[in-house]
């Protein structure tokens, strides 16, 4: 019995400034415009139909592995933003080769969550973000800068460490935190060799709580770099780089509207 070749196919384009993929969920690799769409387990949720499927959120599933999720996970203390085009590809009927028949939908990743078996990656539409009014960045006390960003200017602080045992969520080490990053953790992060990155949320004598749970086997080398509170003490006696602080910290904390000017 023979089959009908597929005539239909998704195809995601992931460009940032350092990177390109080119992936398709199908069961076969894509070959378009010079571009080989790889073939990955990739899931995707439903969308809506017609012209609100543009404005709709994008999730996605992966393989944590992937070189995908490796990119978004490296390039997140950066800022480097990742735009994501989902287009349709169709076979010609009369050849064996295909074309771009329509593009569903397009904008960029907002972020990457990393479990055992699965990466989630979360995209905006680039429709909902041209309607925002005014300016993306936050008037608040404490620093709004990603760390380690351009704006941030940072230099990381990093230490290595055996892993001796996991539990859940909890990592240990087999000689204890680092002196070099003891103390600096929280809001830092754990990476492995194969460059999947845990935010770290506390850190005890010789171990450090994660986000999310991670698959670590024990006496892999990790990597642990400090995190940031965003505030102006720690921007200074941690980094020494309170002239790149993106806060204010000199906001009145009186409200004239609720108790008077005068």
């Amino acid at each position: 019995m023979s089959h009908q070749p597929l005539m239909e196919v998704e195809l995601y384009a992931f460009a940032s400034s350092s990177a390109q993929f080119y992936l398709t969920p199908h069961e076969f690799d894509v070959d378009l415009d010079g571009n080989l769409y790889k073939s990955l387990a990739l899931e995707r949720n439903e969308l809506a139909l017609g012209a609100e499927a543009a404005k709709s959120a994008l999730d996605l599933k992966l393989p944590p592995n992937c070189d995908l999720v490796r990119h978004l996970l490296a390039n997140s203390p950066t800022g480097d933003t990742t735009s994501i085009t989902l287009r349709i590809g169709r076979r010609d009927s009369w050849g064996d080769y295909w074309w771009i028949s329509g593009t569903r939908w397009m904008g960029r990743v907002l972020g990457v969550e990393v479990a055992d078996d699965v990466a989630r990656v979360r995209c905006e539409s680039a429709q909902v973000s041209l309607k925002r009014i005014g300016l993306r960045r936050l008037y608040s006390r404490k620093c709004s800068h990603v760390l380690y960003s351009a704006a941030c200017g940072a230099s990381p602080i990093s230490g290595s460490a055996i892993v001796a045992q996991v539990y859940g969520r909890d990592v240990e080490f087999q000689d204890g935190i680092p002196g070099s990053v003891s103390g600096g953790l929280a809001g830092g992060w754990l990476q492995t060799p194969e460059g999947a990155r845990y935010m770290i949320v506390s850190e005890g004598w010789s171990s450090v709580e994660l986000l999310y749970p991670a698959a670590i086997e024990p006496g892999v080398l990790v990597s642990l770099t400090v995190g940031c509170d965003h505030s102006t003490a720690t921007c200074q006696s941690r980094f020494n780089n309170l002239d790149n602080y993106g806060g204010f910290p000199a906001i009145p904390s009186k409200n004239p509207f609720s108790t008077g000017v005068f």
